[in-house]
């Protein structure tokens, strides 16, 4: 497809030049989904916290306190939500509490906001409608091992099912599931679905000794946007290279396919080096299966509240 010795430092770095030019995608997750799947969630978690009571006003933070203690009690304690999906959707309520404090709408059903990449056409696959629904219940739920093993398992099959579910739209398969948004939100919810399953082992106490769970791999045909003219946006690239400094241009000459290109393709093969990169991101973030199920954190909301607990 053309030059694919160009490294992803290289392709992010021309990718943020050309998007000046070309507004395609940004492919890139949500950075609460990949830290709150990562070993490190708990810190991130932490830091998250702080950050969105810091962005309060004193009697929003009142306000935002007084909910998490009515959805938490007195104790404030979250059984394992420093780690994995519990974490995220921790997350989740800490952002959607700050909005209500701030006095903005909230919907309380389908996707949830910045989690997912918004796709302008309107569609998301069913495992983001999954994935939201249980993200909202779990505060709910967490302090309650029994409840959380058995919506869990639920959830873990739908998605299951949700995948399968794919298979069944026929002529519209082939469409949505080469549509480049599309396809990072269905990877994305993989991984939750990893996520989840590592979750069901730790309240378990298993270890990931059989730990598997089927993937479908992203086409090899993709359909990207470019969102612009190829053949106009090439020139005005090429001259905005020329101009600018030693690094965009040796990422040019890295990335660029060379002589004969087509501008399109050139285009299409940047969009495709970002994309790939993208829906890696939350496999290096989740990292060794072992050392993920085996961290159990739980999560003291009380630690690092900035409002007054009681």
């Amino acid at each position: 497809m053309g030059n694919l010795q160009c490294p992803a430092e290289d392709a992010a770095h021309l990718a943020s030049v050309a998007r000046v030019f070309c507004p395609f995608p940004d492919y890139n997750p949500s950075p609460l989904f990949v830290n709150m799947v990562s070993i490190n969630s708990s810190l991130h978690l932490r830091n998250h916290y702080r950050a969105v009571q810091s962005s309060l006003s004193p009697k929003q933070l009142e306000d935002f306190t007084q909910g998490l203690r009515t959805t938490f009690g007195r104790e404030g304690k979250v059984t394992l939500g420093g780690v994995g999906v519990v974490a995220l959707s921790l997350a989740v309520l800490f952002d959607t509490l700050a909005r209500q404090v701030r006095g903005e709408w909230v919907s309380d059903s389908g996707p949830i906001p910045g989690l997912f990449l918004k796709n302008m056409r309107g569609y998301y696959p069913p495992q983001v409608h999954t994935v939201s629904e249980y993200l909202r219940l779990v505060p709910y739920i967490a302090n309650n091992p029994s409840r959380m093993i058995e919506e869990s398992e639920r959830y873990l099959k739908q998605l299951i099912i949700d995948g399968h579910s794919l298979d069944k739209l026929g002529e519209n398969k082939m469409f949505l599931m080469k549509d480049d948004i599309t396809v990072v939100n269905d990877v994305l919810a993989q991984f939750f679905a990893h996520s989840l399953k590592f979750h069901l082992y730790r309240i378990k106490n298993i270890t990931a000794g059989e730990f598997d769970l089927r993937e479908r791999h992203p086409p090899t045909d993709m359909v990207f946007r470019l969102n612009c003219d190829p053949e106009t946006v090439y020139k005005e690239l090429l001259a905005g290279v020329q101009k600018s400094d030693n690094r965009t241009q040796e990422a040019f000459k890295t990335c660029n396919p060379g002589n004969g290109y087509e501008p399109k393709r050139f285009q299409v093969l940047l969009n495709r080096l970002i994309w790939e990169n993208a829906i890696f991101i939350p496999a290096y973030a989740i990292g060794d299966a072992s050392a993920n199920i085996a961290k159990r954190e739980d999560f003291d909301l009380q630690a690092d509240a900035l409002g007054k607990w009681k």
